[in-house]
């Protein structure tokens, strides 16, 4: 229905107004270089490097609460939410060590961080597996949920069948 900016979209389904903002997680600042020069036409790759990588989890955690941090708490999209209502932001993941223990990186970084969620937002998904996998809700209410179930039952289970999954 329209562009504006922000929001990243205003979309109409039947009688529905909905609108959404994307935003990505990178693992680390060399990463996002890494991704996106293999995408730019006539840009020469600039790898991320051989490492060592210390402390990925954790780093790629605080990269994903610091982003999505910052969306609760932009108020431009104030009026976005009083026309439409609250809207949806998608973060994909672009992580490609993303498994179990990130997850719990995720969680912790999550509860230690102070939030002034203006709650612009109804709701937050995550695209797992470089942004190109299955959406996966993120709240901070079904996450703890969430990922508690998946961590009960890593071994058996590969990841999205243990998270809520949405298409």
């Amino acid at each position: 229905m329209a562009e504006p900016n922000p929001p990243e979209a205003i979309i109409r389904s039947g009688r529905t107004t909905r609108w959404f903002e994307v935003t990505d997680a990178f693992w680390s600042d060399a990463f996002a270089p890494d991704e996106y020069s293999y995408a730019t036409p006539g840009e020469k790759h600039k790898p991320i490097g051989n490492g060592p990588f210390v402390g990925p989890d954790a780093q790629f955690a605080a990269r994903f609460v610091d982003a999505v941090r910052k969306k609760l708490e932009k108020k431009s999209y104030l009026p976005s939410m009083q026309a439409y209502g609250p809207g949806y932001l998608v973060v994909p993941i672009m992580y490609p060590l993303f498994n179990s223990h990130s997850l719990w990186y995720m969680k912790q970084a999550w509860s230690r961080t102070c939030i002034n969620d203006l709650g612009c937002f109804r709701s937050i998904y995550m695209s797992v597996q470089m942004g190109r996998g299955p959406i996966v809700r993120w709240s901070e209410y079904g996450a703890a949920a969430n990922m508690a179930a998946y961590a009960a039952d890593r071994l058996r289970r590969p990841l999205t069948s243990a998270l809520s999954v949405r298409s």
